[in-house]
């Protein structure tokens, strides 16, 4: 979980609780943020099992400066590793002081979220050796994959907390809709983004050919040939990648990307409209989706 290091020495907790905080917070809308306490954990352990298996599968071999779990441990045990969080977010989830009802409710929320988050990563990896990739399929792409972990944790929490199924219904599409803003940020952030802010490589998407939104739009510009041909290589040097982010600023990527971000945003926006809460909770939300999409890390 990041509290400590490969030694076992006391570390400082790398990562932003996001989603823990987003079910703990929509606890809190409907009364009690304890309630929801069990969705925190569950939804943080997902995330952490999504992230370890993620970096198997990207070789990734640092986060946020600190070596892997795959490469201390080997793919096999990270794997491992990963599967039991899965299993320990699922039994989190069925304790707590709800009702079995919610309770059930909740997992099934859950469940349905990381089925979406597995199909959005499949689909991710399998755009590494297209050269055609849409940006509808982008987007429904990390629908899945990021925007429905975003939007579980809400709805989740909301449940748990006893609010009625179609207002948590909402507030998970407000979340995932957030979610969508929030990758698309990141996307931007993996290519321009300050990697002494985010904890990550600015050109390892890049690196690995991911069709990120930048690079979809770049692809479909005057440039396009030219990263074609530069993606066609079995593996990029430095030269590459810095000529491929050449031809994506000047396709005017980094500006599509972040209006891009803006659009989800606003549909986000249109959505809190329709749901039932206080002007000040809305507002609330509001200032937690401009701190997603505005971040620098």
């Amino acid at each position: 979980m990041g509290w400590e290091d490969q030694s076992g020495r006391p570390a400082s907790a790398a990562g932003k609780r996001i989603r823990p905080a987003l079910c703990l917070y929509a606890g809190g809308l409907f009364g009690s943020a304890e309630a929801a306490m069990p969705g925190a954990v569950a939804v943080e352990l997902v995330h952490n099992f999504s992230l370890i298996h993620d970096e198997v599968q990207d070789h990734d071999a640092e986060r946020h400066g600190r070596p892997t779990l795959w490469a201390l441990l080997g793919t096999a045990q990270a794997i491992n590793a990963g599967d039991f969080l899965y299993s320990r977010a699922t039994s989190a989830l069925l304790g707590g002081n709800a009702s079995p009802e919610r309770r059930l409710a909740a997992l099934r929320l859950l469940t349905e979220a990381v089925g979406r988050m597995i199909g959005g990563q499949w689909a991710d990896l399998s755009f590494e050796s297209r050269a055609d990739v849409t940006t509808d399929e982008y987007l429904a792409m990390i629908s899945g994959k990021t925007g429905a972990l975003l939007g579980a944790p809400l709805a989740i929490g909301a449940t748990l907390a006893g609010a009625p199924p179609a207002t948590a219904e909402a507030l998970g599409r407000w979340g995932e809709t957030i979610g969508l803003a929030f990758q698309i940020h990141d996307d931007y952030l993996g290519i321009w983004g300050n990697p002494d802010l985010t904890g990550k490589s600015n050109t390892n998407d890049i690196a690995r050919k991911k069709k990120t939104l930048p690079v979809i739009h770049g692809l479909l510009g005057p440039g396009g040939k030219a990263i074609r041909e530069i993606y066609a290589r079995p593996e990029l040097t430095e030269a590459d990648i810095s000529a491929v982010i050449t031809a994506l600023r000047e396709s005017g990527a980094d500006e599509f990307t972040r209006e891009a971000a803006e659009r989800q945003a606003a549909a986000a926006v249109a959505i809190l409209d329709t749901i039932d809460l206080a002007a000040i909770q809305k507002d609330d939300l509001r200032a937690i989706g401009a701190y997603l999409i505005d971040r620098d890390a």
